[in-house]
């Protein structure tokens, strides 16, 4: 897939799981309800920065990118949803999933960029996976039981 493409695709799945991320953060319930809150709404606040990122890049590579929140949903490949109430655990669960999706996807745009001796987008692309890989990190540690003693 060319960089173009895999830039277009990443501005649709930012989209979708910016929306994802507000179900979480609106619908999770439980003990941890207000640190997950707080969490989530961080998550979606970096999804509108991606969103906007990818569209920017796209528009530095002379192409356009996509204004149609249609388009967007029906172009989004990231792992969907359909629930409403979340537990915490769950939340988390879930984020993993969408974490590990774009850390794939961002190998694929570094792969691409190199290929294409693109170094700014390969440059964004390791960036983020730098990012996602510790984002996988803390959340590995969260879902793992209490240390032992």
């Amino acid at each position: 897939m060319s960089v173009t493409k895999q830039l277009l695709q990443m501005q649709a799945d930012a989209h979708h799981l910016w929306v994802k991320f507000h179900n979480y953060h609106w619908n999770v319930k439980g003990l941890q309800f207000f640190s997950i809150h707080e969490y989530t709404e961080k998550a979606y606040e970096e999804m509108a920065e991606l969103f906007d990122s990818c569209a920017e890049r796209v528009l530095q590579l002379g192409e356009k990118a996509i204004t149609c929140q249609k388009v967007l949903m029906e172009n989004a490949k990231s792992p969907k949803v359909t629930k409403d109430c979340f537990t915490p655990l769950e939340v988390i669960e879930l984020i993993k999933q969408d974490y590990e999706y774009l850390l794939a996807e961002f190998k694929k745009l570094n792969e691409a960029a190199e290929k294409e001796s693109d170094t700014t987008t390969a440059a964004f692309a390791q960036e983020n996976i730098a990012k996602y890989e510790k984002s996988l990190w803390m959340i590995g540690a969260t879902l793992q039981g209490a240390c032992k003693m």
